[in-house]
């Protein structure tokens, strides 16, 4: 984790020594990590979008088989390997993306000598180093989880777990947001957000 807190902390330092912005080089970092994952970032909505239009048959089975669990998952990865779904095509970018969100995490909650933001360092109305106090970072993460949930088809009727799913997440972003310093915030609001237009664009393309 320290390697990876190193690399984030050289990224941004660099990108600052460029923008002259610490919160610039941030969004900065956050657009380079997006632009290096994009071809698996790519697969995964291609998967999303897969998994979306065979989401009927899938209900039907579910319905018809629910009383022999067995045999109900026989037939869904039947069905997975028909149309050349992979449920866990989505995974990979989001389990690569998450050693970074601790390494910056580490990078900016770091104070004192160490720290590579100076404290109090603001950003439009956000000090950088701390939470932010008026929620407006924490609520945009929770509004951007909501879009992405309904674009990828989690709210769809046949499953109710999902369908919970689609209300819980953003709420529990939120919650989760913070306690965060602003400056991680800005990272997941930019990134959450530029993988929202990507889905919803590969999601409704004809």
């Amino acid at each position: 984790m320290n390697f990876i807190q190193s690399i984030v902390a050289t990224v941004i330092k660099y990108l600052y020594g460029i923008l002259g912005n610490w919160g610039l080089a941030i969004i900065g970092v956050t657009l380079l990590i997006k632009i290096i994952l994009f071809p698996l970032t790519l697969k995964q909505d291609k998967s999303m979008k897969g998994m979306k239009k065979i989401q009927p048959e899938v209900d039907k089975i579910r319905e018809k088989y629910k009383d022999n669990p067995q045999e109900l998952n026989v037939k869904v990865m039947e069905l997975y390997k028909e149309h050349k779904v992979n449920p866990l095509g989505g995974c990979l970018p989001v389990v690569l993306q998450l050693p970074i969100l601790w390494g910056l995490f580490g990078v900016l909650r770091k104070t004192g000598a160490d720290a590579l933001i100076p404290a109090n360092t603001h950003f439009l109305i956000w000090n950088l180093t701390a939470n932010d106090p008026t929620y407006i970072l924490p609520i945009l993460n929770g509004i951007v989880a909501f879009l992405q949930q309904k674009v990828m088809g989690q709210g769809g009727t046949g499953n109710k777990q999902m369908q919970m799913m689609t209300y819980t997440m953003p709420i529990f972003m939120v919650f989760i947001s913070m306690s965060m310093p602003s400056g991680l915030q800005i990272y997941w609001v930019t990134s959450s957000l530029i993988s929202f237009l990507q889905q919803y664009y590969i999601m409704k393309k004809e």
